[in-house]
């Protein structure tokens, strides 16, 4: 029925790109560099934008790619009908904190006029603080909470 899981030569080592369809690339850029603090790596042809997150694995800069919404997907046969969130099947993405800088970065979203809220989600012992972004993406910031994980 099913392949045994060793056989699977799939080995998550983290995520290395989230990457969001925008109307406005200049804005984007702005408000995930200038309100979030992630640094520009590189715009690309005026439509397309990478911010650094983190360091990921084996040399892999995770990142948060802005594509504008007429570039072209890099998938063969794919087309893309625009920006609109409401039209995506993106959900939300999440940004990894620690539990020590929770309350600052909650504090620093309010300061900037974001009108975050938070959630707990003791099953996995995860607390979370949600924005959104000038395009209307969920983004959240997120870190581990042994006090609140669930038996």
């Amino acid at each position: 029925m099913g392949q045994n899981v060793s056989e699977n030569p799939i080995r998550p080592l983290g995520v290395g790109e989230v990457v969001l369809r925008v109307a406005d690339l200049e804005r984007s850029i702005a408000f995930y560099r200038d309100v979030l603090g992630f640094p520009l790596i590189r715009v690309i042809d005026d439509a397309i934008a990478f911010l650094r997150v983190a360091d990921g694995v084996q040399g892999h800069t995770q990142i948060i790619g802005l594509f504008s919404r007429d570039w072209p997907s890099n998938r063969e046969g794919k087309t893309w009908g625009g920006s609109d969130p409401s039209q995506s099947t993106l959900h939300h993405f999440a940004i990894e904190i620690s539990l020590a800088g929770f309350d600052g970065v909650l504090a620093y979203l309010d300061q900037k006029g974001l009108n975050p809220n938070t959630q707990t989600h003791p099953w996995i012992g995860w607390r979370s603080i949600y924005v959104s972004d000038p395009d209307d993406h969920t983004v959240e910031f997120v870190c581990y909470d042994r006090s609140i994980l669930a038996g």
